[in-house]
C-alpha cells in the first residue's frame, strides 16, 4: 500500500530512524515526499521473511511496528543471529547485489520498504540529507562494533547480562519489566551459544537476583546496578 506520511507510526518511526531534528535538514522536506509517492507499507505476519538471503538487494527497511531478526543460516544448518531489530531501525543495507543474510519476523510486524534507487536520487540532489543516512549506518557499525567487543571479551553469562540490558534500553525504553519477542534460541544464536548454556544464564541471573522471570520471555531487572556490575566484571 502506499505510504501515508500522516500517520503517527510512520513520523515515529522515521523520526526514531533518522533523528528527532531531522525536519531541520536541507532536502527532508523533499526526501518526505518522494517517500510519500515512491515508499510502501508491506505488513508481515509472525515468521515471514522480509527479505531471504540471496535475493536481490534492491530495498533498504524501516519497520514501523513489530521485532525482526537478522539471521545467516550455513550450508550444515547451523544459524548466527545477527540483530534484533525495532521501530525506527534500518535493514537491508548492502552494497552488494544481493543480500547476505536473511531478515524474518519475530512478531506481526508493519515496514517501509524504500527503493535505492530512490534513496540514491534523493542523496544526489541534497547531500545533507546523504550526511544524515550516513550517520545513521556509521552508528550502527558501531554497534556492531560494541557487540562483537562484548563477544571476544566476555563470558557466556556476562554476554547474557549485557543483552538483556541492551533489551531493557530498545523494548523497555528505561522501565524495569519488558516482553522478550524472541526465543531463547533466537537467544543464543545471537550471543553464541547453546541452547542449554543460555538456560543456566537465565538460572544463574534469576538465583542471584538480578532478573525476575514471569515467563520466558516476560523479564523484569531487578537490580540494573548489580546486573551492569555483573556484566562489566
Amino acid at each position: 500500500m502506499a505510504l501515508d506520511i500522516n500517520k503517527v507510526v510512520i513520523k515515529t518511526s522515521l523520526t526514531s530512524c533518522f533523528g528527532s531534528r531531522f525536519s531541520d535538514v536541507e532536502g527532508a522536506t523533499a526526501f518526505i515526499e518522494e517517500l510519500a509517492k515512491e515508499a510502501e507499507e508491506v505488513s508481515l505476519a509472525t515468521g515471514d521473511y522480509v527479505f531471504r538471503e540471496k535475493d536481490k538487494s534492491e530495498y533498504v527497511y524501516i519497520p514501523e511496528t513489530g521485532s525482526i531478526m537478522l539471521e545467516r543460516c550455513t550450508a550444515s544448518g547451523s544459524r548466527q543471529v545477527f540483530a534484533f531489530l525495532f521501530t525506527g531501525n534500518l535493514l537491508g543495507l548492502s552494497e552488494r547485489p544481493t543480500y547476505s543474510f536473511s531478515a524474518k519476523t519475530l512478531t506481526n510486524s508493519v515496514v517501509i520498504r524504500i527503493t535505492k534507487q530512490m534513496m540514491k536520487d534523493v542523496f544526489s540532489k541534497y547531500p545533507a540529507v546523504a550526511q544524515r543516512y550516513h550517520d545513521v549506518t556509521g552508528h550502527i557499525l558501531s554497534l556492531i562494533l560494541d557487540q562483537l567487543f562484548v563477544m571476544g571479551q566476555k563470558s557466556a553469562h556476562q554476554r547474557l547480562a549485557h543483552f538483556l540490558l541492551d533489551m531493557q534500553y530498545r523494548i523497555g525504553h528505561g522501565t524495569q519489566k519488558f516482553f522478550l519477542p524472541m526465543s531463547r534460541q533466537d537467544i543464543a544464536d545471537y550471543l553464541g551459544m547453546s541452547l542449554e548454556t543460555a538456560s543456566r544464564g537465565f538460572s544463574k541471573l534469576k538465583l542471584d537476583a538480578l532478573i525476575k522471570i514471569e515467563s520466558n520471555y516476560q523479564i523484569t531487572l531487578l537490580d540494573r546496578d548489580k546486573l551492569f556490575e555483573y556484566a562489566e566484571r
